[in-house]
């Protein structure tokens, strides 16, 4: 969860001010109370509207001095989870994935829905599945660009086709939503910001 909470301050860190803006008007939409935090109430509310596959408990782990509240920055890590992790959950105990976690690569490869698991259930093998190679979401990437010295049977996980991707959540009309999709808009319209950077590529 740290390494989350930090590649989403990472991300904010290298933004363009425009959209450091909107990130803070995302929180402030939250904070439908005005009362300068986002309350458990309030994270339930925007879950309920739009990201229901997110655990409720994932407050608790999103909420790192545990004072019963979420400020901006502990908000920034949640909307980078929503962004970034799209739905992925574990197959076997449903808990959303938002760290390391194993695919199957035949799925993976197939384009069509991938079948994962946290590390926990690939461990103790509470699967099922009819398929038996598993790569971490990090092995996965890597052996994109060749099979690593030392591994077999890696080329199993270059995707000729791309992965499975969910359809995007429909969103609500309310105030955290307009203004959840203004961000969105942002990101999409997001340029790099001096010729040396035409390669960079952005979540922010």
């Amino acid at each position: 969860m740290e390494e989350l909470h930090e590649a989403a301050m990472a991300y904010y860190a290298n933004a363009p001010i425009e959209l450091q803006r909107l990130a803070w008007n995302f929180y402030l939409s939250l904070d439908t109370d005005g009362d300068g935090q986002v309350s458990f109430t309030e994270y339930i509310n925007f879950l309920q509207k739009s990201y229901s596959w997110i655990r409720p408990n994932f407050f608790l782990e999103l909420d790192r001095n545990q004072d019963g509240s979420l400020d901006f920055w502990e908000v920034l890590t949640l909307y980078y989870a929503v962004k970034t992790r799209g739905g992925v959950c574990c197959q076997a105990c449903q808990s959303c994935l938002v760290g390391l976690y194993f695919t199957c690569v035949t799925c993976f490869e197939s384009g069509h829905k991938t079948y994962d698991l946290c590390p926990t259930c690939y461990k103790r093998k509470r699967t099922n599945h009819q398929h038996g190679f598993f790569l971490d979401n990090h092995v996965l990437l890597r052996s994109k660009r060749g099979v690593p010295s030392g591994l077999i049977n890696l080329s199993q996980a270059l995707a000729p086709r791309p992965a499975y991707m969910l359809d995007p959540p429909t969103m609500g009309d309310n105030g955290s939503m307009a203004a959840f999709q203004a961000l969105e808009t942002g990101l999409a319209m997001d340029k790099p910001r001096n010729n040396n950077n035409a390669n960079t590529c952005s979540i922010m």
